[in-house]
């Protein structure tokens, strides 16, 4: 997606790169730059990280997957969902949760995800990261987004956990 490019210091250690086969994502066609979530067994424990490199031929996503790094992305500030879909949302501010979200409803387009921590079937959503501020941005930057109808779709960095 244009825009969502890297934002990370020149900390070490911030680095965590490993391949992930494209089938045991949760989004088997993974995006350049997108979040990404590894399939396991217990919903809401999932590995998640933004893909850096995608190798089609061998079908395996390099994948950042380091603590602390700071990605900017696009998210939705749904926090619930009825009847599959999105029922109630809420501004964005510096410090709030976000999380991989795999919802239908989700947006076209590589969004995956949300300030919601249970997806469109009630099932738990994977904790991808926190709000933080770009390095463009101010205190008076916050909140983004409506808390009412209908859903912003925002520009966030997300410190990965």
């Amino acid at each position: 997606m244009p825009g969502r490019t890297y934002e990370q210091s020149s900390e070490g250690g911030r680095e965590r790169h490993v391949p992930i086969p494209y089938a045991r994502l949760t989004d088997a066609t993974p995006t350049l730059h997108d979040p990404c979530e590894v399939i396991s067994a217990v919903p809401g424990t999932q590995i998640t990280g933004v893909s850096i490199t995608l190798d089609a031929v061998a079908s395996v996503a390099i994948i950042n997957v380091a603590q602390g790094a700071v990605y900017r992305q696009n998210i939705r500030n749904c926090i619930t969902y009825a009847a599959n879909v999105e029922n109630a949302w809420r501004a964005v501010n510096i410090g709030d949760p976000v999380w991989y979200d795999n919802s239908a409803t989700m947006v076209a387009g590589g969004w995956q995800l949300s300030t919601s921590p249970l997806d469109d079937l009630g099932v738990a959503n994977t904790l991808f990261g926190h709000v933080v501020m770009l390095q463009n941005e101010t205190a008076a930057s916050f909140p983004k987004g409506i808390a009412i109808a209908p859903g912003s779709t925002l520009e966030c960095a997300i410190q990965m956990v």
